[in-house]
């Protein structure tokens, strides 16, 4: 990594409020405003190793340092290396600084287009605690590198105009586009359904899938074949409040959802313990059937997908809203899940929240008191890791993998963008500035790079994640069509870019398809 000598040991010897910043600072810097659902990606893609066939690393090995904060209730962080040998138009050796701020996808778009600057982290004042000052190791994998992780770097904030962006959708859907923006489509991600682990369980016990006896840990319960489901309808009346209860919802007997008989009657003393049994049960009595949802702010790029896919919201005129939120959080700015969410009477049952995470640590806080919750989440993020307590259902039947995407089972897809100015399209080419972001633009959306991205996103159900956009050039895997052919080669069968990129388009196979 990035070693400064003395640093460390300085800013351990004193009591002061700030640290020492890397140095020397950085050369060049690119600042980069939007989704939090493509930070894994982008993260992936810094961290490449030079062992990827076909893709080049943008850091030379050992020197890069990730540093991850908050600045009001937005995850901020920044990527600090040394450039490799194959960006084109930067030398090797350089310091660079990459800045994202995760505000959701409309602050990758409107911020961009408009000039308007955002909040990032400040290198020269980070918090000196010990976790920003000295991080951890990473330990590297077959395609990604090893890197210091410094956590918890709430410094101050500068602001700076946002030199890109990254957006979920197509622009129009999330910002307001003032003046002309360059869009490359990326890649095309894989939206799931997630639950809160509870609420998957019971479901499956519900649906004949597995007893309540089982343990919740049970390695049964994280199969494809045991993955209960919802309808497209179903869930499409939960977004929009058109059901609100469980108990409008039924099991085999006719006996409302939250009172069936095929549940044990509520959890073990501890429910998250090895082998604690029963594994399925009924929701806390005192929220009784309420349907908990965890969504995103407005600007939201998953939140924007969601609502297109399941109630053509943002897309027709007269389609249904998705549930607003009512606990304290805002539809504009978010709220805290910690505080409105992890607690034992919420205040409302729809919670709003500005990132990835927060959808997260929302459906956690709801398993971890009982309470049944749906959410939005990518298919990169995977539940069955840690402490994670949200799991994903299938829709209509079918799991949300690369595979049935691939095929046009799960058309719950959307192909994601990188935008930025189209004044400064002359600058990609002529500036050290252009040369790291037509390189981050260029190797998003390579199968090889995608490959190694997805090797992060493999559920015990299947492998989630990303695919290079069917509008591309690049073949597709020859048939039969496997999971495993598209590990290697994740190329999309469905595509939503007919003459330009509109999210609002039904995925139409364009491919090769298996019936």
């Amino acid at each position: 990594m990035l070693r400064w000598a003395s640093w460390a040991v300085s800013v351990l010897a004193c009591s002061t409020a700030v640290a020492l910043p890397p140095s020397p600072g950085p050369q060049i810097e690119l600042y980069l405003s939007g989704s939090s659902a493509q930070d894994e990606a982008l993260e992936n893609l810094i961290r490449l190793a030079g062992s990827v066939t076909g893709a080049h690393p943008l850091c030379e090995p050992g020197t890069l340092d990730v540093y991850n904060g908050e600045i009001k209730g937005t995850a901020d962080r920044v990527f600090y290396c040394r450039s490799g040998r194959e960006i084109p138009g930067v030398p090797a050796g350089q310091r660079i600084a990459i800045y994202k701020s995760s505000g959701g996808s409309g602050q990758g778009v409107t911020p961009v287009s408009a000039g308007t600057p955002l909040p990032f982290l400040d290198l020269s004042k980070l918090p000196s605690t010990p976790a920003c000052i000295e991080g951890r190791t990473v330990s590297a994998t077959a395609e990604l590198a090893a890197y210091t992780s410094h956590s918890g770097c709430d410094g101050a904030a500068k602001l700076a105009r946002p030199r890109a962006g990254l957006s979920d959708v197509n622009p129009e859907l999330v910002g307001g586009v003032r003046a002309p923006l360059t869009v490359r489509p990326q890649n095309q991600i894989v939206w799931g359904l997630p639950v809160s682990k509870n609420l998957r369980n019971a479901l499956q016990t519900v649906q004949g899938l597995v007893k309540s006896s089982v343990p919740h840990d049970d390695p049964l319960r994280d199969s494809e074949q045991t993955m209960p489901s919802l309808s497209r309808a179903q869930v499409a009346a939960l977004f929009s409040g058109a059901i609100r209860s469980w108990n409008e919802f039924y099991d085999v007997n006719g006996s409302p959802l939250t009172q069936s008989q095929l549940l044990a009657p509520g959890p073990p003393r501890d429910p998250e313990a090895a082998g604690a049994t029963p594994g399925a049960y009924r929701p806390d009595p005192a929220s009784g059937a309420s349907i908990f949802i965890c969504r995103r702010i407005a600007a939201s790029g998953t939140q924007a997908a969601y609502e297109a896919h399941y109630l053509r919201a943002r897309c027709e005129a007269d389609a249904p809203e998705f549930l607003a939120p009512n606990d304290g959080s805002s539809v504009d700015t978010g709220g805290n899940a910690d505080q409105l969410v992890r607690i034992a009477r919420p205040a409302g049952n729809v919670f709003a929240g500005v990132g990835t995470a927060d959808v997260r640590e929302c459906l956690d806080a709801h398993t971890q008191f009982n309470r049944w919750a749906i959410g939005l989440l990518s298919t990169e993020n995977v539940g069955n890791n840690g402490s994670r307590k949200f799991r994903y259902v299938k829709v209509d039947g079918v799991a949300p993998t690369l595979l049935n995407a691939y095929l046009g089972r799960w058309p719950h897809v959307t192909e994601q963008s990188m935008q930025w100015r189209s004044s400064f399209d002359p600058e990609m080419t002529t500036t050290p500035e252009g040369g790291v972001l037509n390189f981050i633009a260029t190797n998003l959306g390579l199968p090889r790079v995608i490959a190694a991205l997805n090797s992060g996103f493999v559920h015990p159900w299947g492998q989630g994640g990303y695919l290079a956009p069917a509008s591309s050039s690049f073949p597709a895997p020859v048939p039969p069509v496997t999971a495993e052919a598209l590990r290697l080669n994740p190329v999309a069968g469905l595509s939503l870019s007919f003459g330009r990129l509109d999210d609002c388009h039904e995925p139409v196979v364009v491919r090769r398809t298996q019936l």
